[in-house]
């Protein structure tokens, strides 16, 4: 498994792949996926009690991804996308691990 730091995703966001995806482009969202794919591994791992699951938890986040992207807004901006979406993702990881939602969740209550 990781070494418990998640990982940055590899390269940028536009904000055009975002709209892109936002409204159901499926290349945008596989950009976007693999985009994000280290971070979402990295946050899988911190979160499967099985190795088997991993994958399961990395379709959870990408599902959370893709419903960040839904609920984007340009004025949060594409460089800020990834803290926005950070949430989302991982409030559909823990809904998956049968937990609460994501980490503004957690913080701020539901």
């Amino acid at each position: 498994m990781g070494d418990g730091a998640p990982q940055a995703p590899k390269g940028n966001v536009s904000e055009s792949q975002i709209l892109a995806a936002k409204e159901g482009d499926w290349s945008a969202k596989e950009q976007l996926a693999n985009i994000f794919l280290p971070l979402l591994k990295s946050l899988a791992e911190q979160r499967a009690k099985e190795p088997s699951k991993i994958n399961q938890f990395v379709d959870a986040g990408k599902e959370g991804l893709f419903r960040a992207a839904r609920k984007y807004k340009p004025s949060i901006g594409a460089d800020r996308f990834q803290v926005f979406a950070l949430d989302y993702i991982q409030a559909e990881m823990d809904r998956l691990a049968g937990g609460g939602g994501g980490f503004l969740s957690r913080l701020f209550g539901k």
